[in-house]
């Protein structure tokens, strides 16, 4: 059961490894993006010039970046407005609620939606649950908010059991779409 919930469609290192094309290619609409060391550090307000210029490749490719974050409003609002997408903040992640509205906002289905994120019991957990495809990516950096470092605990357990059985390693790499 715990694979079911934890183990993401596809690993990678981090955003700018990941293959929009075939995301696209595969029928997805909408890419879901987390914040707190998955686009910026946490703490940080500024996204990086590779962060605005992923955001850009997304548009690009012909899919809606959507921000979906745990944090404030006023972090994430900051965060998507410097690139002029749609956000949801204190999304409560992995309660469904806000990839509910996404879902309504966009018009899309499941099968259309990707989530991208660096915590498996946030952003993998949630995206999971609603039948998303989801994507992890290590954290961008060690840093955590408060939120973060409860969480993180948590994914270490998780982690050391899913290593055990060989399901997700931590760096190993992966695309199962």
């Amino acid at each position: 059961m715990i694979k079911k919930y934890f183990i993401p469609t596809i690993y990678i290192k981090n955003y700018r490894t990941l293959n929009l094309e075939k995301l696209r290619e595969y029928g997805i609409k909408v890419l879901c993006i987390d914040v707190d060391n998955t686009l910026v550090p946490p703490h940080t307000a500024n996204l990086d010039n590779d962060a605005i210029a992923f955001i850009q490749r997304v548009k690009d490719n012909g899919l809606l970046p959507v921000i979906i974050s745990n944090n404030t409003e006023k972090r994430v609002q900051g965060v998507a407005n410097q690139v002029n997408v749609d956000f949801y903040s204190f999304s409560c992640k992995p309660c469904k609620y806000n990839y509910i509205k996404i879902l309504r906002d966009t018009k899309c289905t499941k099968n259309e939606v990707a989530v991208l994120g660096d915590q498996l019991v946030t952003d993998i957990l949630g995206g999971n649950r609603m039948n998303f495809l989801t994507i992890l990516q290590d954290p961008i950096s060690d840093i955590e908010n408060t939120s973060g470092k409860i969480t993180r605990k948590i994914e270490t357990k998780i982690l050391a059991t899913l290593s055990k059985n060989e399901s997700l390693k931590k760096g190993t790499y992966y695309d199962n779409m």
